[in-house]
């Protein structure tokens, strides 16, 4: 055990010590209840012994009762007293009167007494060599004609056997509780084994063991219940890693494509000799993309504070207009390759556009960096609000893996459609992938 108090005790200590302690108050209680009921037992045993010998010797006549008490000997003894404690006659192994005047008196109210008298050892009287001992009686006083009789038995016999049996429970209830706090710590032990398998199990489960639960027991009771409280919390923090793990491989994703523009930018304006309007121009794209950088970055942390919700800014926005914007800002990137704009003149959703705007250029970076081909963007109003759709010849998206793979860098497209009140889903047509983002209208959002 370590320190005190007992709060700091190991869990199977205290269980054992409350087990002992529960055994100790059980076998206490139960040897006082032995003791009183043994020792009432033996009263009346007593009393009924003395009572029946009062009733024999009363039913004698006169004339024989002085002689039936006189013959008494053995464990009952038997005196007729006169009322004023002069002995007429006696059991032969009683040496002194068994009650005086005044006792006499007393003994009316109540029958039943007890007193410390002098006998006789029976076998030594019988060998003619007297052996005087105290002794104490339980007597019964009955009024018999113009005297009483008086007749009692000694409490040594009773008192021994309580004193033995006093004697044998204070033996055997130390041993008993010896035997039940070693029974105790090893229930407790049995008891928190299961425990101790799932605490050993739970350190076995970490961030590369993903996916792993504790044992559940089979039995409806408290450890099972533990058990699914446990993996409920395991569950939850297993969802937390992996949405971390998003996170991070969105972040770096989308942090990569403004950094991949403004190299390319730059790498642009090194090559060979540039006009001072053509440097200026680069420097305007790159300045640009430094604000979307900063901008995205400051997207990434309101993201990585809000949760669940990621919080939008709703104004009007026309999808084609945004459209226009990040078609044209990629296609430097998309090298030779051809990205078309299909649309109408204009598309207007309430949403909002930096959010947007993002959206649009992941599914467009997406399609460059996976995709193969030309690419298409079509910007369309649809049913209940508008839809974007972004089609590569690539098959870079099955439909059994997007958006759950992070390596896509789809998360944020997803959290912002959804914050929009859209949807967005994937599709293969004409063997070309097709990539739909739905923004609702305002009575849909």
């Amino acid at each position: 055990m370590r320190g005190w108090p007992p709060s700091r005790w190991p869990l199977r200590t205290r269980v054992a010590l409350a087990f002992l302690a529960a055994t100790a108050i059980a076998v206490t209680g139960l040897g006082v209840l032995v003791q009183l009921r043994v020792s009432d037992a033996l009263e009346d045993r007593l009393r009924d012994s003395v009572a029946a010998e009062a009733d024999r010797l009363e039913a004698e006549r006169d004339g024989d009762l002085p002689e039936a008490v006189s013959a008494l000997g053995g464990e009952v003894h038997a005196q007729l007293l006169t009322e004023d404690g002069d002995v007429e006659a006696t059991s032969r192994l009683v040496a002194d009167p068994l009650l005086d005047a005044a006792e006499l008196r007393a003994s009316r109210r109540s029958g039943w007494l007890e007193k410390t008298v002098t006998v006789l050892d029976d076998d030594a009287a019988a060998e003619g060599r007297p052996d005087p001992e105290q002794e104490r009686l339980l007597l019964l006083v009955k009024p018999v004609g113009q005297g009483f009789l008086v007749v009692g038995t000694s409490r040594q016999d009773a008192d021994d056997a309580l004193s033995t049996l006093r004697n044998q429970l204070l033996i055997a209830g130390p041993l008993a509780l010896a035997v039940a706090g070693g029974l105790g710590y090893v229930v407790a032990g049995a008891g928190l084994r299961p425990i101790e398998r799932m605490r050993s199990h739970a350190a076995t489960i970490s961030a590369r063991s993903a996916g792993e639960r504790l044992p559940v027991p089979e039995a409806d009771d408290e450890l099972r219940r533990l058990a699914l409280t446990l993996n409920a919390m395991i569950g939850r923090l297993d969802e937390g890693l992996q949405r971390e793990r998003r996170f991070v491989a969105d972040a770096s994703h989308d942090l990569r494509t403004p950094l991949a523009l403004m190299r390319t930018e730059i790498e642009l304006a090194l090559a060979g000799q540039r006009t001072p309007e053509e440097l200026r121009l680069a420097l305007h794209s790159v300045e640009k993309e430094v604000r979307r950088l900063i901008a995205l970055a400051e997207e990434l942390l309101a993201q990585a504070g809000s949760g669940d919700s990621l919080p939008i800014e709703s104004r009007p926005v026309d999808l084609v207009d945004l459209a226009a914007r990040v078609v044209e800002r990629f296609r430097v990137a998309a090298g030779g390759r051809d990205i078309t704009l299909t649309a109408p003149r204009t598309v207007d959703v309430p949403g909002d556009a930096a959010r947007l705007d993002r959206a649009l250029s992941n599914l467009v970076d997406n399609a460059i960096r996976h995709g193969a081909g030309d690419i298409e963007v079509v910007v369309g109003a649809a049913p209940g609000g508008a839809v974007v759709t972004v089609t590569d010849e690539g098959d870079d998206l099955p439909d059994h893996t997007w958006p759950q793979d992070p390596g896509l860098g789809l998360t944020i497209v997803r959290e912002v459609a959804r914050a929009h009140g859209g949807t967005i889903d994937v599709d293969r047509v004409d063997g070309r992938t097709c990539v739909r983002l739905v923004v609702a209208s305002p009575q849909d959002h």
